[in-house]
């Protein structure tokens, strides 16, 4: 949860931009690939976007990449709304107000009591 100064003056950590990244996935998904329009097998991540392979750390930082790698890792209940992209947005901020990130690597950790 946000401190009580944080949470006064309206100031988030940094992390939380970088997951905005995710507004450019939803509001551009029908650029991405999902997993299951690349194969046919029935998995858990089939409704994940596809994550190209790739080695080059450039494409890796990009915001397309970032953006579905974080994606992916959102709760269903969000992403099951990413058709509505301002609906997406709001369920997106009120996800981020809370929990709060101070590392990327702390995001991809995390289990989510999501039930709000």
């Amino acid at each position: 949860m946000l401190s009580v100064v944080q949470s006064a003056l309206n100031i988030a950590p940094t992390i939380p931009i970088h997951l905005f990244f995710t507004s450019f996935v939803a509001t551009n998904k029908k650029l991405f690939l999902l997993n299951s329009q690349i194969h046919d097998i029935n998995t858990h991540q089939n409704n994940n976007l596809h994550l190209p392979l790739t080695g080059l750390t450039m494409v890796q930082k990009g915001v397309a990449y970032s953006g579905c790698k974080i994606y992916n890792q959102l709760p269903p209940q969000i992403k099951n709304i990413s058709n509505t992209v301002a609906l997406f947005k709001s369920k997106l901020k009120k996800f981020l107000l809370r929990y709060v990130f101070y590392s990327v690597d702390e995001y991809y950790q995390k289990n989510y009591d999501y039930d709000w």
